[in-house]
């Protein structure tokens, strides 16, 4: 069973709670910032757990909706979406409705801009909720979820900073950052240029620092992907009964989660990774249950922590700066914590780190660089690392991102050199044996393509 407990503190709070009558709680009950909160309060409190079966729909809209939500609308249309499927309240008229109008605010964009946002998106209102009437066994069951999911999303990360906090992890620099991999801006007809995945550099452990405790936005993208998951998983398990069509039954029985981020129909495919990452690790836990409702793996023991709030910094500021001749002059800049990636606003967007993997397995070249070692790589191993959830401040101090101030794309090799260098050896070898392989192909279909135009001139 999992070591996470209440601490002394709430169970004083939930006792000093039975005194208070019910007009007096409800306002309180109500303003708590989430449902795991409102979970824990109920499991100590049978004076919240009555309160709770008298105003159960109303106290969990209050808290997902509430100025204190610690949960983001999005998030929270989730929850909602998951407690009228179990309701039976046929949330989705078909597979479109799922995949297209409500799934796709659940997958970040790309920080690359090759992904839209959803023009006609499905929204979970208080209406649908009073129309639905859920039963209060199930609003409990959902409150219940978002406990459990919180801790999975909290476990995750929990393993994925295991890894990276690992003596055995040790990325390296470059000796030399001037080093730079053979750019194909240029035409190369005869082959005769070194390509990337030939060139050898001289590297050096870089320093790695802990960043600490996960930030609000990396522990919500942990959140947001497993809420995909839970979703997707209540819809199948009702497939017979969603009143679709045969062919959308069968379409969403073949479908993996992270295949809801696929293009369709003309909408762009999102980014996929988050889901991807935690479907790996959920893998690692054990078999997913079918009980009375859908329910993913339990977490292993591991060390709690309280969420941290929100970053509400703006994305942008006016900043003031100071001549050399003692006079001033304003400018509106990006925030500091807008550009390491942790605000709120930054949870709409796929990881920063992302945009430097897409460069090293589909690299875009360009005058000063763009040539991946290797080019094609997928992101499998970087997965257990969270890679695909960290802000660009622990990336950084991981040796894994630019700093602020110095996009990554200006020195692409230095960072493709340091993402290479904590890859399995014998996956690095295998991708540079495939280019050397194409490469070679390519060669001898052009040099079969001379001889042929020489012998027509001839």
């Amino acid at each position: 069973m999992p070591s996470y407990t209440m601490t002394a503190p709430r169970f004083q709070q939930a006792a000093s709670l039975e005194t208070l009558p019910p007009e007096v709680l409800l306002p309180i009950v109500k303003n708590l910032p989430g449902l795991d909160t409102l979970w824990d309060l109920m499991k100590a409190s049978p004076h919240i757990w009555r309160l709770f079966n008298d105003h159960a729909v109303t106290i969990v809209d209050a808290i997902l909706s509430g100025p204190n939500a610690i949960l983001i609308p999005e998030i929270a249309n989730a929850v909602r979406a998951v407690l009228l499927v179990r309701s039976k309240a046929r949330p989705f008229r078909n597979l479109y409705d799922l995949q297209i109008r409500f799934l796709r605010s659940l997958f970040p964009r790309s920080t690359l801009g090759d992904s839209g946002s959803n023009p006609d998106p499905i929204l979970v209102d208080r209406e649908m909720m009073s129309v639905a009437a859920p039963p209060t066994v199930v609003v409990r069951s959902v409150v219940a979820t978002v406990a459990h999911i919180n801790a999975l999303a909290q476990a995750f990360l929990t393993s994925c900073l295991e890894r990276v906090r690992d003596p055995g992890f040790r990325p390296l620099h470059l000796v030399n950052p001037d080093n730079r991999y053979t750019s194909l801006y240029r035409p190369d007809p005869d082959g005769k240029r070194i390509r990337a995945w030939d060139q050898v550099f001289e590297g050096e452990p870089a320093k790695v620092t802990d960043a600490g405790q996960p930030t609000w936005v990396e522990e919500m993208r942990a959140v947001r992907a497993l809420w995909v998951l839970q979703l997707i998983g209540e819809t199948k398990g009702q497939k017979e009964s969603l009143g679709w069509s045969t062919e959308d039954v069968e379409k969403l029985g073949r479908m993996e989660a992270a295949d809801f981020a696929d293009a369709v129909e003309g909408n762009p495919a999102m980014a996929s990774e988050e889901v991807r990452s935690v479907m790996d690790y959920l893998e690692t836990l054990g078999d997913l249950t079918q009980d009375t409702y859908y329910r993913l793996p339990s977490p292993p023991r591991f060390t709690r922590w309280i969420t941290a709030p929100p970053n509400l910094s703006p994305q942008f500021a006016k900043i003031t700066h100071h001549r050399k001749d003692g006079s001033t002059f304003t400018r509106v800049e990006k925030t500091e914590d807008y550009s390491w990636g942790r605000t709120k606003e930054n949870l709409g967007y796929d990881a920063p780190g992302m945009s430097i993997f897409k460069g090293l397995s589909k690299p875009r070249h360009h005058p000063t660089g763009g040539a991946s070692p290797i080019e094609g790589v997928k992101f499998n191993s970087f997965r257990p690392l969270g890679f695909a959830f960290w802000d660009a401040w622990r990336m950084y101090l991981l040796g894994m991102h630019s700093p602020v101030g110095k996009h990554w794309y200006g020195n692409d090799t230095f960072y493709f050199f340091a993402w290479e260098s904590v890859l399995p050896c014998e996956e690095v070898a295998s991708i540079k044996a495939g280019l050397r392989e194409r490469w070679k192909e390519e060669l001898d279909e052009r040099q079969e393509a001379q001889r042929r135009s020489r012998g027509t001139v001839e």
